[in-house]
């Protein structure tokens, strides 16, 4: 009971955290449902800089230990179901495109990353959702941003099961298309039982300059 009571604290506040986030101007909630009708991962879409503020999920041991599923999938609006396109419409804001980030120098990042979710098909083609990416350098994304996700990964085997909270909120003058390109992305690892935070990093990346730049 001492247990349930402080993981029911752990969760409130997050969930405040995080709402109070959203609160901010330009900044909408969305959840993203699984195969078998859960709640995959959930973020904090910031529709100024057109990326996730917050994405948060719960990795178990199981999914940490699945592999071999990855699809050859692009980058669409709809992984929730249509439901953040449509609520940024009514409020005169967008999602960036798939094609946005072609020949921008980035790689597409995922928050969520595929290789927590690749279980089923299903569940690895929900976190192609374009609203849970940010342009990454490639060094970034495929070597430094990669090590932070198989160490959260280690430690869901480790714990059975972990809270993870991405938070992206410091950006640079440069933009790929419309979209802001983040200074750095931080990572929060929580074990879900005892809500102790386990694993905290801040990844800074390189951003590319242009001719004449300094």
């Amino acid at each position: 009971m001492i247990r349930f009571s402080l993981q029911l604290i752990f969760f409130l506040v997050l969930l405040a955290a995080a709402g109070f986030a959203c609160e901010l101007e330009g900044h909408f909630w969305f959840d993203v449902p699984g195969s078998e009708e859960e709640i995959l991962y959930s973020g904090c879409y910031d529709a100024v800089n057109m990326g996730p503020h917050i994405i948060e999920y719960i990795l178990t041991k199981a999914r940490a230990e699945a592999g071999g599923i990855r699809p050859n999938a692009r980058f669409t609006q709809d992984r929730d179901g249509g439901v953040l396109q449509e609520l940024l419409i009514e409020n005169y804001y967008s999602l960036p495109h798939h094609n946005d980030y072609t020949r921008s120098g980035y790689d597409r990042g995922h928050m969520a990353p595929n290789a927590d979710f690749n279980d089923t098909y299903e569940n690895a083609l929900a976190t192609f959702f374009i609203a849970n990416i940010w342009p990454q350098t490639p060094r970034l994304n495929r070597v430094d941003w990669l090590r932070t996700e198989n160490h959260t990964r280690r430690l869901a085997v480790e714990y059975g099961l972990v809270r993870v909270v991405i938070v992206v909120d410091e950006f640079s003058e440069k933009r790929a298309g419309n979209i802001s390109v983040p200074l750095n992305f931080k990572r929060k690892v929580y074990d879900l039982h005892t809500g102790e935070l386990i694993y905290e990093i801040v990844v800074y990346q390189e951003i590319f300059l242009t001719d004449g730049e300094e």
